[in-house]
């Protein structure tokens, strides 16, 4: 069947470490869209942080998932829906019983983030340092946290064998311990599944590039999934096929070919 609905992870997947996205994928992806398919960025980025990406394809219109399904943005209409937020307090508290000196921060949807003091990352949008009690005063879609000198194998180690209520959370691309949580049940997956039954998708017309480990459940939820020749290996497992790596052109490599099949 030819896809009907295309779910694309953006780093690693699509645009490579230097913020660039192929000619080739680009073109891949304007096939597709031509073609009639959905081509739906679902990004573990903000609405702001993914803009960027939206203005080198050149996209005008349809529906772009950020912050790892748990915000929506309506291209065509410019508007950011929050599909979950959860209440990040007691996560803030657990997450400093486990993380000894873990900095926080909290997204506001299309606007920006809240810190906590110390927070390193580099933020799209107001940047607002505020105090323990406003950091988790109010609702949020996404939260990222950063455990400072230690590394991503050591906060899965801990994180594996945690219990924390209420909340998903997914280990980010670094190598460094960054952790990003979004409202229980919330990941690519649920939020394409509510854009597929919307959009009258069968679910026999899905497919799924990604390379990272927020990737997984989105993987699995496709009828075909596919992983980058870059991702790692729990990543390429959840996959049905893996392609070659961003560098490679991997998404270009397997949608042409599904595209080729669909009209043959």
């Amino acid at each position: 069947m030819r896809p009907a609905l295309i779910a694309l992870d953006v780093d690693g997947t699509i645009l490579d470490s230097t913020g660039v996205i192929s000619p080739a994928v680009r073109s891949a992806i304007t096939r597709a869209r031509a073609a009639g398919a959905h081509v739906v960025l679902s990004t573990g980025r903000t609405v702001l942080g993914v803009r960027n990406v939206i203005s080198l394809l050149g996209f005008t219109d349809g529906t772009v998932l950020c912050s790892n399904g748990a915000v929506r943005l309506d291209l065509a209409t410019g508007e950011v829906i929050a599909l979950a937020t959860f209440e990040p307090a007691p996560v803030i508290a657990r997450l400093r019983s486990l993380l000894p000196g873990v900095v926080f921060s909290l997204e506001e949807p299309g606007v920006g983030n809240r810190v906590s003091d110390g927070y390193p990352g580099d933020i799209v949008g107001t940047r607002r340092q505020v105090d323990d009690l406003e950091l988790g005063a109010t609702p949020t879609t996404r939260m990222v946290a950063y455990w400072h000198g230690v590394t991503k194998e050591q906060l899965a180690d801990l994180m594996d064998v945690s219990d924390i209520a209420g909340v998903t959370w997914t280990y980010d691309h670094h190598s460094d311990a960054w952790l990003t949580v979004v409202a229980e049940g919330i990941s690519k997956a649920s939020a394409l599944e509510q854009l597929r039954l919307e959009l009258g998708v069968s679910p026999q017309a899905t497919v799924a590039f990604g390379d990272g480990h927020n990737d997984i459940a989105m993987l699995r939820w496709a009828a075909l999934g596919v992983a980058m020749g870059n991702a790692a290996a729990d990543v390429r497992a959840a996959a049905d096929e893996v392609t070659g790596t961003v560098a490679e052109d991997g998404v270009a490599t397997v949608l042409d070919r599904l595209l080729d099949e669909g009209m043959s």
